[in-house]
């Protein structure tokens, strides 16, 4: 780390400055005294002596700077207050480049979702590194200059900025060179690095509708606000991308139409969605909202309906106030929200004005006023936490599903405690933690062992051993297996080597994966034929697919979908020791890469990726 700092010293000391000594004196004279005059709440958490003391600093060093790590210092500055509503615009920062990459954090890292042709390689891949610097110091760097008071909103906002070079080079994370290496890691967990250089090349995604099936929550992204209505699933849905009027389709108009269609449609689920929505104007919502509580009373008649908020990290400011309203008590159907904990706090600044730096003319933005958390959201809340929390993995947004929708549609009441121990014990074709075990199908427990495991003990009752080595052992769940949280015991020669807990569940349907190294999940899916379906064996549209999973529950119907749309099921039921087989008609006018899963019991499935033309 030393030689860094030396290396970074002896350079900026070389490179001659790109803006005026006066220009900055200009704009730190702005930060110092004008902004913190503008901002009524500026040193409300902040100690004055701190700042003054970090603005004296930057003075010290102003000759010696190069202007991106002037600019992140200045934008350092305007981040202590920690108010995420009061910030500086570095993307305007003189000489800025960005990476040509797409990037979404996800709960499993962040993710390269689109790239220039000579960057490929890293789709689907997750950054591990910046230069040699492990990406969560990268982040701990970055929450100097992003203004955040979660990590929700620090993740959301780093999308942007792990891609502005100029923005790590000032913070000393990439060196000064015209190329900065990137660190990828993929499914397979292989490593590899890549000299990226900032370009406005064209980017391609590797999830995208010429290829296939796109999920709504990602559809019309530049649109303010959108519905659609779904007769198959009797879904009417309303995503609400941004707070603000769109004169071209008045928003007063649109919930007109927006509450017509549920008038005139019969409808089971009522989907608000504001993932990604980060904020404007709260009270544009009001129309809408107050058109849906109106007719609450009537839509609880229907026993089915059920009125789902759906929330993310990327939910902020406005947005997070009118998705907050439905919690409020009294209202005849209550709301239940769903998702990832909110990037905004409840209790935050708001009713943002802008500024201008005199000399650079990097705008940025700070609040005025303080607004308090509703009184039925608690004050000291970090976040607006959802009822049913739901995460979404790489391999669900590779896969092209939204696991998110697919608990609505299942009635989830969320995921099942969480596997402990020294053991971890996941569904055997899903292999994800958030998913429950069923009697009679196959599960694997992964560890160190210093030994190959020979049995595995569920409630004490001895499971099928399927195969087993000094990291995993697979096998068959005892079909009399008692539901709810049981204790996991892993054996050698009949002496415990590990132990932990598992959750058994009435359902737990979960599908088998062809190449689980591949992002886009690739299922274990047979033709009509049992010819192994891929991109270059589809299945035609209206055909009929085989399924491998496991999880089966007679007690328990399934639906299965294609994206948005309920397949015909032909065949549900045990084809060997833990194997489950579903046939399944493919929807007509389904065409391209298109995820499919399973609901079952209140549970939902991992998704796999078909191909259909």
């Amino acid at each position: 780390m030393r030689s860094r700092l030396l290396f970074w010293a002896l350079t900026a000391l070389s490179l001659p400055a790109q803006s005026s000594l006066q220009s900055r004196q200009q704009d730190l004279n702005y930060v110092a005294t004008r902004l913190s005059q503008l901002d009524p709440n500026f040193f409300a958490t902040l100690s004055q002596s701190a700042f003054q003391q970090a603005v004296a600093s930057l003075q010290t060093d102003l000759p010696a700077l190069a202007d991106a790590q002037f600019y992140v210092r200045l934008a350092q500055l305007v981040a202590m207050p920690g108010d995420a509503h009061t910030y500086l615009y570095l993307s305007n920062m003189p000489g800025m480049q960005t990476f040509p990459l797409h990037l979404r954090w996800l709960d499993d890292g962040v993710f390269v979702t689109s790239a220039a042709p000579e960057y490929l390689q890293a789709l689907g891949a997750r950054i591990v590194a910046i230069d040699g610097t492990p990406i969560d110091q990268v982040m701990q760097q970055l929450g100097t200059v992003i203004p955040h008071e979660n990590d929700q909103w620090l993740h959301y906002v780093a999308q942007t900025y792990l891609l502005q070079q100029q923005t790590l080079q000032g913070l000393g994370v990439a060196s000064p060179d015209s190329a900065t290496t990137i660190t990828f890691q993929g499914l397979d967990g292989s490593q590899f690095t890549l000299a990226v250089t900032p370009s406005t090349d064209p980017r391609t995604s590797l999830v995208n509708a010429d290829t296939g099936f796109i999920p709504d929550y990602l559809l019309n992204s530049s649109t303010n606000y959108w519905f659609h209505y779904f007769p198959d699933t009797r879904m009417l849905y309303f995503k609400y991308n941004v707070c603000q009027n769109d004169p071209a389709n008045p928003f007063p108009s649109f919930a007109a139409s927006f509450l017509n269609t549920l008038d005139a449609s019969p409808v089971d689920t009522l989907v608000l969605d504001f993932r990604g929505n980060t904020g404007g104007s709260d009270s544009l919502f009001n129309p809408l909202y107050n058109g849906v509580v109106s007719r609450l009373g009537t839509l609880r008649r229907n026993a089915n309906f059920a009125l789902y908020v759906a929330i993310d990290k990327g939910t902020f400011s406005s947005a997070m106030d009118d998705s907050e309203v439905f919690k409020q008590p009294g209202l005849p159907v209550p709301a239940r929200v769903i998702g990832e904990p909110t990037g905004g706090k409840p209790s935050h600044y708001g009713n943002v004005n802008s500024f201008t730096l005199p000399a650079s003319q990097i705008p940025g933005q700070y609040s005025t006023t303080v607004n308090a958390a509703p009184s039925y959201i608690p004050a000291n809340a970090s976040s607006f936490e959802p009822d049913i929390p739901i995460s979404t993995r790489s391999t669900d947004y590779f896969a092209r599903f939204d696991p998110v929708m697919a608990a609505m549609l299942a009635r989830s009441a969320g995921p099942p405690p969480a596997p402990s121990g020294g053991i971890i014990t996941v569904n055997g074709a899903s292999l994800r933690t958030d998913q429950g075990m069923v009697p009679g199908s196959v599960a694997a427990a992964f560890g160190q062992f210093p030994v190959a495991p020979d049995g595995v003990l569920i409630a004490g009752a001895a499971a099928q051993v399927l195969s087993a080595a000094t990291s995993q052992v697979n096998f068959i769940v005892p079909p009399d297996s008692p539901l709810g949280t049981q204790p996991v015991s892993v054996t050698a020669g009949g002496s415990q080597i590990a132990a932990g807990t598992v959750t058994i569940s009435a359902a737990g349907p979960g599908i088998f994966v062809l190449q689980p190294g591949n992002p886009q999940q690739p299922g274990a899916v047979e033709n009509q034929d049992y010819s192994i379906n891929s991109p270059s064996n589809p299945v035609a549209s209206g055909g009929v697919v085989q399924i491998y999973a496991t999880g089966y529950s007679a007690a328990s119907p399934i639906q299965v979908l294609f994206g948005d749309a309920p397949a015909q099921v032909l065949y549900s039921g045990t084809v060997g020791a833990g194997l489950w087989l579903v046939d399944a008609v493919v929807p007509a006018g389904v065409t391209g890469l298109c995820p499919i899963f399973v609901l079952a019991g209140g549970f939902t499935s991992n998704a796999v990726t078909v191909a259909i033309q």
